[in-house]
């Protein structure tokens, strides 16, 4: 049966164990013992303890019992081979305690209903014994199975006078051999093994006549067959874990739950009780006169995953550190106790625990994970450079050997106003045998689901061991995204952003993906504030970047005609910086607009027509304080039109391109050679006459073509790009982005 164990398994469950990787970091040399321990059958080595989450059940002279999810293994000392004994996906089918016998039931859920028993000496690899219960029941006899302490049974017997017996059943050469329980009280109606065993005693508790009832805390020692030391008991039903050795009893004190409390035996149960300060949910077992557990109230020691510790049961002397760290405790042979944990010196393993010459406990490595009780850390794998143009995801790690309690890292991101806003990202999960981290897809670390910015990130790595031995450890570095920035990217989280205007409050949404319909939807608003002035402008255009930041930039032109530049920001809070002036006399143009590469260099381009109906080029510069060269007349005529938009690279030819649409609605597309002309208009089609205004996008549903927003007072229409110029967009989706019905998009 399982000793003291933690409730829930937490104690182990909160921990993950990572491996060391052998390429690049050297394996610390305290992951095994550095001289030979004293193992059993003379083995001059440890062998290794299974991998993965492998709970420890219990503890021979020959092997060891560990449970992974539903199965249970069976580990010599001589050999390290496990061998698969049971495995059953439900119900507690199966004991094992202090020794290397598995008793297994034929009932499908539990063994308290099997009526047929095997049970497996897996030290000696005999054949196993089967005990057919009502095989050995006589006439109006039955036996009912209540425990088992290594191969033998311990039955309760009813017999047809309504007497109740207590049997012990093990093998004998005729078959199972039986022997009454001597000390059981005569008005005994019945009792049952708890939940623990030590190796040649049991806990039962003993259950009086129904006319008055009462019960007892009682050992059963298997080598006399014989009840002794019977402490009363209050409560019947509750199975908390208990422990016996030779010398003293523990349970859960019932007058102080959460408390252990310890008798001496040989008092036949009338001797003191007392209550000490070892917390009952944490694992705990007797050692001769010491008392061994994983936790107590007193604050200088540590709770889950903390060290073994061991006091002496009578309360006196000093306590004793006999583990660094532990997970699980369970019964070992000879009364010894069995422990899945660690020292800073031997790493983590099984240790089995004895006292030595001197009556003090100490722990011997028997099987090692091969893993320090310390973190060993073996450096970061961050990308320098990661580019979200060309990966959706991407893989942060940080190589780690040990047990890690508490691990976390700190993105800040160094560019933009909001450079000071830290985030710590605590959900870190393995990444192979030898690491932890995450995989980024690329979200705004701040804003989960919006796409994050271009830039500079730092990043901090923390981490402590389990127990918290040893140093933490602490990295740092960097790393740069980038991103393939669009027409309308102020923020440079290649998404687009809308500019909108109703009256002096000027707004800009930022546009993401939607993975089911691939069209972008409205995520969030950054106001830009009436304080800004921005009633004083009676144009206001997304015209790419013109000055050089790969970011894209506005202009707005106020009432005097003066033309001004407000740069991308890189910010989604605040996505364009302060105004930068371009020149006067622009209040000759009655459109313009920007955005497409017009002359082939690389730069986003300007045009405007005059009232005249002549169009202009303002091929740009690169250069913030003067973005724009001179201007160049490009032709003629293009006063039929009542709307004109700068696209980019719509049709697929390769360079800018142009939209216009004429004053009986018709929509046509002027393709860009490069040179800063354009090829013959294609016409798109008519009906447009029903929008309001239209806005180039950039890519907005990620696909690597030019998207089109039409918007009017019912709403918005998007439409994806196709590349193609003869039939440059798909069917039209409804959609609302814009905040409000009525407003201006840019």
């Amino acid at each position: 049966m399982i000793y003291a164990r933690p409730r829930g398994g937490r104690i182990a469950a909160a921990a993950l164990t990572v491996a060391l990787a052998a390429a690049g970091v050297t394996a610390p040399a305290f992951a095994a013992p550095s001289a030979p321990l004293a193992a059993q059958d003379g083995q001059g080595t440890t062998v290794p303890y299974p991998a993965g989450y492998a709970e420890l059940l219990g503890g021979g002279e020959k092997g060891f019992f560990t449970r992974f999810r539903y199965t249970v293994s069976w580990t010599s000392y001589a050999t390290g081979v496990s061998q698969v004994v049971h495995d059953a996906p439900t119900g507690d089918r199966y004991v094992v305690g202090a020794s290397d016998v598995l008793v297994t039931g034929n009932h499908p859920t539990s063994l308290r209903e099997a009526r047929v028993f095997t049970v497996r000496d897996l030290a000696s690899g005999a054949q196993p014994y089967v005990v057919d219960l009502d095989a050995l029941a006589e006439d109006g006899e039955r036996y009912f199975y209540q425990g088992a302490v290594g191969g033998t049974l311990v039955t309760h017997l009813a017999k047809a006078d309504g007497t109740v017996e207590g049997r012990l059943v093990t093998p004998g050469p005729d078959g199972p051999q039986q022997r009454p329980v001597a000390g059981l009280p005569a008005d005994t109606r019945g009792f049952r093994v708890t939940e623990t065993t030590a190796a040649t005693a049991a806990l039962v508790v003993v259950a009086g006549p129904d006319s008055a009832p009462r019960y007892t805390r009682s050992v059963l020692d298997v080598a006399s067959a014989a009840v002794t030391d019977d402490f009363p008991r209050a409560d019947p039903y509750n199975s908390a874990p208990v422990s016996v050795s030779e010398s003293y009893v523990a349970w859960p004190d019932e007058t102080a739950p959460s408390r252990v409390a310890v008798a001496a035996r040989g008092t036949g149960g009338t001797g003191p009780v007392r209550t000490t300060e070892v917390a009952a949910s944490y694992p705990y077992a007797l050692l001769g006169g010491w008392l061994v557990h994983g936790g107590t109230t007193r604050p200088q020691t540590v709770g889950d995953g903390g060290p073994l510790m061991a006091e002496r049961a009578d309360g006196s002397g000093t306590p004793v550190r006999v583990l660094d760290t532990m997970g699980w405790l369970v019964p070992g042979p000879g009364g010894s106790l069995m422990a899945r944990g660690g020292s800073v010196e031997h790493g983590e393993g099984l240790y089995r625990i004895t006292l030595d010459a001197a009556g003090l406990p100490v722990a011997e490595l028997v099987a090692s994970t091969g893993e320090p009780s310390v973190l060993v850390y073996g450096g970061a794998e961050v990308p320098a450079t990661i580019d979200l143009s060309r990966t959706k995801s991407e893989l942060l790690r940080w190589k780690l050997a040990g047990r890690v309690g508490n691990a976390r890292v700190t993105i800040t991101r160094m560019d933009g106003p909001r450079g000071d806003e830290p985030v710590v990202i605590r959900d870190l999960v393995p990444m192979g045998p030898d690491g932890i981290g995450f995989t980024w897809k690329g979200q705004d670390f701040n804003t989960p689901g919006r796409p994050a910015e271009a830039g500079r990130y730092s990043w901090k790595f923390e981490a402590t061991q389990f127990s918290g031995l040893g140093e933490p450890v602490r990295d740092y570095g960097t790393f740069t995204v980038r991103r393939t920035v669009g027409l309308h990217d102020f923020d440079g989280n290649g998404s687009p952003e809308l500019l909108t205007r109703a009256g002096g409050r000027v707004e800009a949404v930022d546009l993401v993906l939607d993975p089911e319909t691939r069209a972008p939807y409205a995520f969030q608003k950054a106001e830009f504030g009436r304080e800004l002035g921005w009633a004083a402008y009676d144009r206001l255009e997304s015209v790419g970047d013109v000055a050089g930041s790969r970011l894209a930039d506005v202009v707005t032109r106020d009432r005097g005609g003066v033309l001004w530049l407000h740069q991308g920001a890189g910010d989604v809070r605040y996505p364009l910086l302060p105004r930068v002036r371009v020149g006067g006399g622009w209040n000759v143009y009655d459109r313009i607009t920007g955005g497409s590469d017009l002359t082939g260099d690389g730069r986003a381009d300007l045009v405007a027509t005059d009232r005249a109906g002549v169009l202009w080029l303002y091929a740009g510069t690169g250069n913030a304080s003067a973005p724009f060269k001179t201007r160049k007349r490009v032709g003629g005529g293009w006063g039929i039109y009542n709307d004109l938009t700068a696209t980019g690279n719509l049709g697929g030819a390769g360079a800018g391109d142009l939209v216009a649409r004429d004053r009986a609605g018709v929509l046509w597309l002027y393709l860009g050679k490069g040179d800063g002309t354009f090829a013959q208009r294609v016409r798109i089609g008519g009906g447009w006459g029903a929008f309001r205004q239209f806005t180039a996008i950039g890519d907005a549903n990620d696909d690597g073509r030019q998207d089109f927003l039409a918007s009017g007072d019912t709403g918005d229409v998007f439409y994806t790009g196709t590349g193609d110029w003869r039939a440059p967009f798909k069917s039209p989706r409804w959609t609302s982005l814009a905040p409000g019905v009525g407003v201006d998009l840019f």
